[in-house]
């Protein structure tokens, strides 16, 4: 028997006590995440150890993800509800709504985070809805926005939305701690896979007034992944200036004036010729001179990495991100974020398997509950350079959390997300209507400043004085050379936490290279694993973008407690693409571990047969099918009646597997014809995980997500009213997280200029003059 705190004594959350109890990659890496700024975090493991230990185990050892994700952490087999009466932090995975007054006891004292795949309310909490990561990708929408239009809707790859789901997980209970008493958080991998992969089209469709008639959204973007000579390289045009260095760049300079070329769906039209213009130029190069062409034009651009290539990468080796785990057996992700330019240490063992550890004292007692300031985040102060979704995200997640946060832009350098609506409406406001802006801004007061300009730098620098954070995702360039790098930050307010979100980070040779949440997706190698066999690689369409800002919060909370101890701020670096090449793992870890090269293969995934999508009656009508177990394979043959599947050779999951291709011909014959609806029903009732691949654009209407009240009506200044996303779990004390609509450009500048700052009308008059501040972007 040996008892905690142990090895992780020395961090920033030391001392804290959280308990594991988890059964897949969401829970583990919610833990992970507490372990790697120091938590002593006591993972339960039933009989026969974690359910990842022995997946793909090889010659006696655990296998490498479980290695990667344990490591650090200690071991035990005692009753987990007893061992959760000494913990600070209790994280529970569950297949379906755990014992709630159990729950409730030990949220009167600790923070307690559930994750499970419909959330602890709604019609589907406790029903024993048979599901699997296949089928909640389904109801969630994102399998109807992923591949070819002529083909079968794609999934994910990699089981992003788990990893998605478990630094929100993690990020919640860090957040509660900083509130009164105990707390019982609630994480929907639902509502989690819905907001990770789903790119907002639910608030897109709401804005444009869609019809529920069905149609094909399955779109490659052009250009997106391309062929060079020697593999894959991707594209992300985020400007219109993106696309003009562009169409020089391929030597098409001859579109320039073409205006169908400029528009997205101009060029989805004409993709056969656009594509064929495209790759008469990367073919004819390499990968790494291509995209040091596209970064002589400032294009994001990136090489779409396998585990094969990402190791060697000249970035990632310059900046020490794939370290040896503490066996020597394989390479892993180092902690995917730094505190003052240090990384916390990575190389840590995992427990073994019949551990018998507990906590080594009671836990801490909090705060009694005052009922006042039920916001754990309440009181603090964040000023808020985020743009696009990651580092929107950030931002958004602090003011749902109580925190007062003000946005702040430029009128002529808004927030790129904004100008992400001029195609879906003829608003004469339409830059208010970009439907990523309006997913990642609520509970914001925003501003415009130019800090490029002296008064406009000054006003910012009086606003840092009195602030807690300061968070920006901007190229490093950017501050630094607006006199508001770090050093300045530091000598401004000693007390202020500055978390910055570079795409590439802040050293190495990538580090001025410009990249999106599609530029690092492929460079991670998440494209990698997505696509139909012998395809090229597809792009997931958003998941990196909030595992980005989900991460970099969590960072920030962990900061922020240690400047409650020290009173001294820190720097937090928490780069876009090392949160992505977090959820590649598994492909690195396999890779050096086993020579195992993780490929895309459609809809398969190694355990599970039959698993696909198969198109019903109708146009757009997909069922989904996942079959795991022996049992769930029986129920599905004598629901199907599909007499070839009496033989004997399918009787287990290798056999299936070897067979897989001939079960999805089956099934596709099987359910030609058949109503989709009709056939998800008769499939649950008789134990099968499946579901009818919900459309994308009316998930709000989906009755589990409905009942829950994930969308958030709003009172939007130009939109009027509409459902909006909000935060992808629930605290049981706080019954609604959007307070503020996200704010149109300027919406704030008077209230917080003259009533924060002490400026006169006059004087606000003569900044608008000047253009140091605006209620619209510049040159509209």
């Amino acid at each position: 028997m040996n008892s905690i705190p142990g090895e992780n004594s020395g961090g920033i959350l030391a001392g804290l006590r959280v308990l594991e109890v988890s059964n897949s990659i969401a829970g583990a890496y919610a833990g992970k995440l507490f372990a790697d700024v120091g938590a002593d975090v006591l993972l339960w493991e039933p009989e026969g150890g974690h359910p990842l230990r022995e997946r793909e185990r090889r010659g006696g050892t655990d296998a490498p993800l479980f290695a990667f994700l344990a490591a650090g952490k200690v071991s035990s087999r005692r009753e987990w509800a007893d061992l959760a009466a000494s913990a600070d932090v209790v994280i529970l995975e569950a297949d379906d709504a755990p014992d709630r007054a159990l729950l409730d006891r030990l949220a009167a004292q600790a923070t307690v985070v559930v994750i499970t795949p419909w959330g602890m309310t709604g019609p589907w909490a406790g029903s024993g809805r048979p599901w699997t990561e296949f089928t909640v990708q389904a109801e969630s929408g994102s399998l109807s926005n992923r591949g070819e239009p002529a083909a079968y809707p794609l999934a994910l790859g990699g089981a992003e939305e788990l990893w998605v789901a478990g630094s929100f997980a993690a990020t919640a209970a860090l957040a509660a701690l900083a509130g009164p008493g105990g707390e019982l958080i609630d994480v929907s991998l639902l509502e989690v896979t819905t907001y990770a992969a789903t790119m907002f089209a639910d608030v897109a469709a709401t804005i444009r007034g869609d019809s529920r008639d069905p149609v094909v959204q399955r779109r490659r973007l052009v250009p997106s992944v391309e062929p060079a000579a020697d593999g894959w390289v991707g594209f992300n045009l985020a400007s219109a200036q993106n696309l003009e260095d562009f169409l020089v760049l391929i030597e098409r300079p001859d579109w320039l004036g073409d205006e169908e070329i400029k528009t997205h769906e101009g060029r989805y039209r004409r993709s056969r010729e656009f594509s064929a213009a495209v790759h008469a130029w990367t073919r004819q190069r390499t990968v790494a001179e291509i995209v040091q062409a596209a970064r002589d034009f400032r294009i994001p651009c990136a090489p779409v990495h396998s585990a094969a290539t990402i190791l060697d990468d000249e970035h990632m080796v310059d900046r020490g991100f794939y370290v040896q785990d503490a066996s020597g057996r394989f390479r892993h992700p180092a902690v995917p974020f730094l505190f003052d330019g240090v990384r916390p240490p990575s190389a840590r063992k995992a427990p073994e398997p019949d551990g018998d550890a507990r906590f080594a004292a009671p836990a801490v007692p909090r705060p009694e509950d005052s009922g006042v300031g039920l916001l754990p985040l309440a009181g603090l102060r964040v000023i808020d350079f985020g743009n696009w979704w990651v580092g929107s995200l950030a931002g958004t997640l602090l003011g749902s959390l109580g925190a007062d946060v003000i946005k702040i832009e430029a009128t002529r350098r808004v927030d790129g997300a904004r100008m992400l609506g001029g195609t879906i409406t003829d608003n004469p406001r339409w830059w208010e209507a970009g439907w990523v802006y309006l997913g990642a801004n609520h509970n914001k007061r925003a501003v415009t400043l130019d800090i490029t300009r002296p008064e406009g730098r000054e006003l910012v620098e009086r606003l840092i004085a009195d602030a807690d954070v300061l968070l920006e995702n901007y190229a490093p360039r950017v501050l630094d050379n607006s006199g508001l790098g770090w050093s300045r930050v530091q000598e401004i307010n000693p007390r202020l936490v500055m978390l910055r979100m570079p795409a590439f980070g802040l050293s190495g040779p990538r580090r001025d290279m410009v990249g999106y949440a599609q530029t690092v997706e492929q460079y991670s190698g998440m494209c990698w694993r997505i696509g139909y066999p012998d395809g090229p690689p597809v792009n997931p369409s958003g998941p990196a973008d909030p595992m980005g800002g989900s991460n970099a919060t969590f960072a920030l909370l962990a900061a922020l407690q240690q400047r409650e101890r020290t009173g001294r701020g820190l720097l937090v670096e928490a780069p876009l693409v090392e949160a992505a090449l977090t959820m590649t793992a598994e492909q690195v870890v396999e890779w050096s571990a086993n020579g195992t090269l993780l490929e895309r293969d459609g809809n398969q995934a190694h355990g599970h047969a039959p698993q696909g999508v198969f198109a019903g009656a109708g146009m757009e009508q997909w069922l989904a099918i996942s079959v795991v177990t022996d049992e769930q394979w029986r129920a599905l043959a004598a629901y199907t009646g599909i007499q070839e599947w009496a033989d004997p050779a399918l009787a287990d999951a290798a056999g299936r597997w070897a067979q897989r291709h001939r079960l999805d011909e089956d099934l596709r014959a099987w359910t030609a014809g058949r109503d989709v609806a009709d056939a998800a029903a008769g499939l649950l009732a008789a134990g099968v995980p499946a579901a009818q691949v919900a459309d994308q654009r009316f998930v709000h209407a989906h009755p589990q997500i409905e009942a829950r009240g994930y969308f958030e009506e709003i009172d939007h200044p130009v939109l009027g009213r509409i459902p909006i996303p909000v935060l992808p779990f629930r605290f049981g004390r706080i019954d609604r997280w959007s307070r503020l609509a996200p704010p149109t450009v300027g919406q704030h500048n008077n209230e917080v200029l003259e009533k924060e700052l002490g400026l006169s009308p006059h004087r606000i008059g003569e900044l608008a003059e000047r253009d140091v501040i605006g209620d619209r972007p510049a040159g509209l």
